[in-house]
Formats: C-alpha cells, sequence, structure tokens
C-alpha cells in the first residue's frame, strides 16, 4: 500500500465524488490517455519516514505528500470535483482498506492547467498522509 492508493481508496468509496466520477476512473499514478472525462489522478510526490520509539519496529510511520489532479470537460465541473475531493479526503484519520492513518491534511493548490481547444480542464491539489507502513 501506499500514500497515494490509500487516498484512491477512500476518493473511490466517496459516494459524493463517484456520483461526478466512477471509481473505475479513479486512478493512482498518471490518468491514461484516451480516458473518459470526469477522471482523477493520485501521485506520490514525495515522503519520509518519521522516527518512532523503536525504528526496529516492523511497521513505521511516515508521511508523504500526494497530489490529485481532476481531469474534466468543464471548468465548472472540474472545480466542483476538486471541492468534492477536498472534503473527502480532509480532515481525515481512522482506519482505510486495513491501513492506519494518522491524518490527512490539505496542503495545497495548483495553478489551472486548461487546454480550451482539446476540451480538458485540469487542475490539482495536495495532501499530506501521515500513516504507518
Amino acid at each position: 500500500m501506499s500514500a497515494p492508493a490509500i487516498a484512491r481508496y477512500i476518493l473511490a468509496n466517496a459516494a459524493a465524488v463517484t456520483a461526478q466520477v466512477p471509481a473505475a476512473r479513479i486512478f493512482v499514478g498518471p490518468i491514461p490517455l484516451k480516458s473518459d472525462l470526469p477522471a482523477i489522478g493520485v501521485r506520490f510526490i514525495s515522503g519520509t519516514e518519521r522516527a518512532t520509539v523503536s525504528m526496529a519496529e516492523a511497521s513505521r510511520f511516515r508521511t508523504d505528500r500526494v497530489q490529485v489532479t481532476v481531469h474534466a470537460n468543464t471548468y465548472a465541473s472540474k472545480v466542483a470535483i476538486l471541492e468534492l475531493v477536498r472534503t473527502a479526503l480532509s480532515p481525515r484519520s481512522g482506519s482505510f482498506n486495513g491501513f492506519d492513518v494518522d491524518s490527512i491534511t490539505p496542503e495545497g493548490e495548483g495553478p489551472d492547467l486548461d487546454d480550451e481547444a482539446a476540451v480538458t480542464f485540469e487542475r490539482s491539489r495536495d495532501f499530506m498522509v501521515a500513516w504507518r507502513t
């Protein structure tokens, strides 16, 4: 499991998100070319292990930065879906798909990367995922 997989699991199980973007169009990694829109991609940006009481423990705490990118057919739907993503992911803690998540918090929002000629509208938002491996 990875922080992007945890975020994808949460998004794919959030009814408000999947009402707009089917779970089959929520990807870990880049969104495949020629994918139907809207679609969501979740990528690993950076991460670090956090010190624990005993670094010899089998599991470790990590804090990873993930980027969630929304691709949509209109500017308005891109903005709306990104808000659903923000609501679904933060603030969060608990057990997700068997993994202990200390916290998920929003970190920053990226620029509009729209291509009106290709009718694709894109923006991303970063999240910090603190979890136990």
